[in-house]
């Protein structure tokens, strides 16, 4: 009989521990990108032909923090050749040798940034 209460209590831990962990329910995904990923205009065209409109677009699915997203700026890295107001929209000044990086240093949920895009002008 003790026998049987052993096994029995053994049994019951077991199938305690095996309903801890190995469960999908905390998973997270966050996706954060500028939109469109790359993109071209030609700067000598007058507006809106030398210009691109770029969006930070983002998602969350599964049991994320519930933490506040930030605002971000955009900025270009070839000030020279581009330029981005704060609405995300870039203007071809001249012709690039390289494509320009276009960035937002936004955050969703406060843990993942925005991946940049790319602009070349002609």
């Amino acid at each position: 009989m003790k026998f049987f209460h052993f096994a029995l209590s053994v049994l019951l831990c077991c199938l305690l521990i095996s309903g801890c962990g190995g469960s999908t329910q905390n998973s997270c995904t966050i996706t954060a990108n500028v939109a469109p990923a790359s993109a071209i205009a030609d700067h000598t065209l007058a507006p809106p032909g030398n210009q691109v409109q770029f969006a930070a677009q983002s998602g969350a699915v599964g049991n994320c923090p519930l933490a506040p997203d930030i605002l971000g700026t955009w900025s270009t890295s070839d000030t020279t050749n581009t330029s981005i107001n704060q609405q995300g929209l870039a203007t071809c000044l001249n012709a690039t040798t390289t494509p320009a990086t276009v960035s937002n240093s936004g955050m969703v949920r406060s843990t993942k940034a925005f991946a940049p895009a790319t602009l070349t002008c002609h």
